[in-house]
């Protein structure tokens, strides 16, 4: 399995889910603050922005964790697992931290507190982030999970000049 290939993959399902996100982010914002289409001075409740909070916080840091580990504890035994697995795998994970930025979409238009909307964004930043599938990353991850690279994998990272 070549860890190029794979990566480009998983970058075309990355931004098909990050770039909805984004596009209904930056309408909220244009609908909220430059049309002004929503209410301003009410806001929803303690109760609501600490649920939608948590939710966020779940989907964007606890359930990649929680999903990961699961797979690890599934592909225990095995002595290496198919390629189509580990795709699957890595789509999931993907599409579980990316639903984080949706929840930033629901705080802005429900106009949820300051504090609120940070730590959202904060767990749509870190979910973005971290579950990016970078060439680097996929490698690092088709070596944990014991698969077989084909291509030029091993590229240096730093050249010394003579």
């Amino acid at each position: 399995m070549d860890p190029s290939e794979t990566a480009k993959t998983l970058k075309k399902v990355y931004f098909r889910q990050l770039i909805p996100a984004i596009i209904l982010l930056a309408l909220a914002f244009l609908f909220k603050y430059h049309f002004k289409l929503t209410n301003t001075t009410v806001v929803p409740g303690q109760t609501i922005s600490i649920i939608v909070t948590t939710l966020a916080g779940i989907m964007g840091i606890a359930l990649p964790v929680f999903y990961r580990s699961y797979f690890v504890y599934k592909i225990r035994n095995r002595k290496q697992i198919l390629p189509d697995t580990f795709i699957t795998f890595e789509r999931v994970l993907s599409g579980t931290a990316l639903l984080a930025p949706y929840f930033l979409i629901i705080s802005v238009v429900m106009n949820m507190p300051e504090t609120a909307d940070i730590l959202i964004t904060l767990f749509a930043i870190y979910g973005g982030y971290y579950y990016y599938p970078s060439e680097k990353r996929v490698i690092f991850e088709m070596k944990i999970f014991r698969m077989k690279l084909s291509g030029k994998q091993d590229k240096p990272v730093w050249k010394k000049k003579a």
